[in-house]
């Protein structure tokens, strides 16, 4: 009779246990991103280190997860992902109490990435941003071989501010540095939002390529940034005319090598003769009739590739390249037919609040302005031909490889929008190709950042120079 007893007493127990035990569901959002958090491990560890095993699970496409058999007993509830490892923030942690009070019904914990506002007062600070117009960049640099952290690396962010200051339009180039951490880790608060932030990391004497980084309207944005061995080799550099410049161009090699296919979005055939380019290397390839290149004596690390074909929408990509490996890298392009589709679409909203805006402008006296009836006087068979009708603008090559210049002692390349979209990396070429002279109903052409509205400045540093100015095209297409 003792035994049957003890065999019951020890039923009672396990089933009292199993009776007790609870399921923990929930979801996992992230609310930069505005969706599920998908691939994060959820982690239930109890508040007395070493008393029970972690129980942890996986979260599905839905961002939900699910920890069953939970004992009775005081937790911390959390999770892990490698965005919170880019973003540089500790995983938030929640106290869970399970007593079996709540019976088979799952108890339902919700865990989610801070917010950008959030991020924003964790990083730079309670009160840091008081008005919402500034926002930070958070960021890891890695050695590009080893992966490894580097520390004590140097980040340089860059923007163009316009402001009017007594009654003046003035430009500058705010800089921020940052050391970085031991982890790798760096962070700048204070950069304005929606706006364009030039990255460049530096380890010595290795330096990365510029990376052009959107902060959005949120204020919230990351980047990480990968360093190789680089060499800074000398290159003559000459003038239109084919003689050698006094002062030679420095541009950074490496041992690494690009290659990869071009084609076409659309219909996937390959494209030929498109340029391929690393920026700020003097490096470029075209691409044979499979549409395929190959780029050696590319430096490592972050670098820009720039990809441009006739026809085709020019395509900026931000790459990780190894000094000593190749590279591969497939591009689709856009067709100019496709992508002027896609801005009619943008350009009606735009147009429409901006109506007057052209007639505003050209009577404040800034500016070269061209209608529909200085189109109609001067015929051009290229949009581009109308430019020459400009002071301050310089046509230079032809064809494919026509390009605008701005200014006479260092000409820079002008930004370029088209009913009131930016369109970065375009050059003489591409507007001719997207642009026939009878479209255009208002042209205006503002030869310094300091003339051209503040709405269209020149974001692109790394490309045009803070001093350049901008090229606007209305066509009638979203009247």
């Amino acid at each position: 009779m003792a035994r049957i007893r003890n065999a019951l007493f020890f039923l009672a127990v396990v089933c009292a246990a199993r009776l007790s035990a609870q399921t923990i569901s929930g979801r996992v959002y992230d609310s930069l991103a505005k969706a599920p958090l998908v691939g994060a491990t959820v982690q239930l560890v109890p508040s007395k280190p070493g008393s029970l095993a972690p129980i942890q699970a996986i979260t599905d496409s839905l961002g939900s997860y699910r920890l069953v058999e939970v004992p009775t007993g005081a937790y911390l509830l959390g999770f892990y992902h490698p965005l919170l490892d880019s973003i540089g923030i500790e995983p938030p942690v929640v106290r869970v109490n399970v007593d079996g009070s709540s019976g088979p019904t799952p108890m339902r914990r919700d865990l989610g990435v801070p917010s950008a506002a959030g991020i924003i007062t964790a990083v730079c600070g309670p009160g840091s941003n008081k008005k919402d117009t500034l926002g930070v960049v958070v960021g890891h640099l890695y050695d590009a071989a080893s992966r490894q952290a580097v520390s004590g690396g140097t980040v340089v962010a860059e923007w163009q501010r316009v402001a009017v200051v007594d009654k003046r339009l003035e430009i500058s180039n705010p800089q921020l540095i940052a050391t970085t951490t031991s982890s790798g880790g760096f962070a700048f608060c204070g950069v304005p939002r929606d706006d364009d932030i030039a990255l460049t990391a530096v380890r010595g004497k290795d330096t990365t390529g510029t990376v052009m980084l959107h902060v959005p309207v949120a204020g919230f944005a990351h980047q990480q940034v990968y360093v190789d061995k680089v060499d800074l080799v000398p290159l003559i550099a000459r003038d239109s005319l084919g003689a050698p410049q006094l002062t030679p161009n420095v541009v950074r090699r490496g041992q690494g090598q690009l290659l990869g296919t071009v084609i076409d979005a659309n219909n996937h055939r390959p494209v030929a003769r498109a340029q391929v380019a690393i920026a700020g290397t003097d490096l470029s390839e075209l691409t044979n009739d499979r549409g395929a290149f190959s780029i050696s004596g590319a430096p490592g690390g972050t670098q820009t590739m720039l990809v441009r074909a006739i026809g085709y929408a020019p395509e900026r990509r931000t790459i990780e390249m190894l000094s000593d490996q190749s590279t591969s890298v497939d591009v689709r392009l856009t067709t100019v037919r496709s992508m002027l589709d896609t801005m009619r679409i943008t350009a009606r909203s735009l147009y429409s609040h901006d109506a007057t805006g052209f007639d505003q402008r050209r009577k404040s006296g800034f500016g070269r302005f061209f209608d529909s009836t200085d189109v109609a006087r001067l015929h051009p068979f290229e949009t581009t031909r109308l430019l020459e009708e400009a002071n301050g603008i310089r046509l230079s090559g032809s064809g494919a490889n026509l390009r605008i210049f701005m200014g006479t002692f260092r000409p820079c390349e002008p930004a370029i929008f088209i009913d009131g979209i930016s369109l970065p990396d375009f050059t003489g070429a591409d507007l001719n190709a997207m642009v026939s002279p009878e479209d255009i109903s208002g042209m205006e052409v503002y030869v310094s950042a300091a003339s051209a509205p503040v709405r269209y400045k020149n974001a692109f540093l790394s490309r045009n120079g803070a001093g350049c100015g901008s090229i606007l095209i209305w066509t009638k297409r979203v009247r």
